[in-house]
């Protein structure tokens, strides 16, 4: 008796669902719900766009910039370089406050040795250069 209680639950469930799904008002429902999952794609498409635009004009304003800042500079190098050779570095008395404060390139980590990680190796490999030594 008990294995046919779930089988007359499902029958029953699916009779339910296919009335429910050729009535007017589920098909309206489906529409209105297709409708509304459009409008928030086209409302998400649209900041995602905006946010986009405002991106890359921060871009474009930053390249604007530098391309300033390095036409200024080439033309204080090529106007040294016409009046007495060569440029000459600045001392650092003499550097901008933005120079100085530019923190200097930081040197490159050195790895630990293989055997320092692991204390245990180490005493086996050294027993296994003693006898080959040997």
């Amino acid at each position: 008796m008990f294995p046919l209680l779930p089988f007359v639950a499902g029958v029953l469930t699916g009779a339910v669902a296919l009335r429910l799904v050729k009535t007017d008002k589920a098909k309206a429902g489906v529409e209105a719900g297709v409708e509304k999952a459009r409008a928030g794609m086209e409302k998400a498409q649209g900041t995602l766009r905006g946010a986009a635009v405002s991106s890359l004009e921060a871009i474009e304003n930053a390249s604007a910039q530098a391309r300033k800042r390095l036409a200024a500079k080439g033309v204080e190098v090529a106007d040294a370089a016409a009046a007495g050779g060569a440029a000459e570095d600045t001392s650092p008395a003499d550097a901008s406050p933005a120079d100085q404060a530019r923190k200097p390139a930081r040197a490159p980590r050195k790895r630990a040795p293989s055997t320092a990680a692991r204390p245990g190796k180490t005493r086996a490999a050294s027993a296994a250069k003693e006898d080959a030594g040997s």
